[in-house]
């Protein structure tokens, strides 16, 4: 058990440091496109395109590792103490893995479908769509073993 959580908590910090490195990446992209304006007088065709697909990834590849942080929004004012407090973790445990799931599901579908359509951003780049739809998907997936994580230290009493 120990080996798979050591395993969550590797992804977890490997999403938090692409989140932060997409971060890195937004900032510079911004900071080219202000000097390329100001300096050369021209734009750089892929920054607003790049720009949003840079703050999705980093987003969603943080998802994982904020959660386990305990930084997500959580409403603990109404919650249950002991062995009720506990059962109700688990519920919302498994609906939460069972959400982060289903994004990861639709991300990957929405990739696939997007390769066989051959569809292309309408931006000037024309960047497959199917590539930062499935570099997306990467991030629910974190989130989901990490939901799984909690869940199991929770089961074993390690959490609550």
């Amino acid at each position: 058990m120990s080996a798979l959580l050591n395993f969550i908590e590797k992804l977890e910090n490997l999403g938090a440091f692409l989140a932060a490195l997409s971060m890195v990446l937004m900032f510079s992209l911004g900071l080219a496109e202000i000097l390329s304006r100001e300096l050369l007088g021209s734009s750089i065709p892929v920054s607003l395109e790049y720009t949003g697909y840079l703050v999705a990834f980093s987003f969603l590849m943080g998802s994982g590792w904020t959660f386990r942080q305990g930084k997500h929004v959580r409403l603990t004012l109404f919650a249950p103490k002991g062995k009720a407090g506990k059962n109700l973790e688990i519920v919302v445990l498994l609906v939460a893995l069972g959400l982060a799931v289903l994004l990861a599901y639709g991300l990957v579908s929405w990739g696939l479908g997007s390769l066989e359509r051959g569809s292309v951003s309408f931006f000037p780049s024309a960047t497959p769509l199917w590539i930062p739809q499935m570099i997306l998907s990467i991030g629910p997936v974190i989130l989901g073993f990490s939901v799984l994580g909690r869940l199991l230290e929770t089961l074993q009493g390690e959490k609550s």
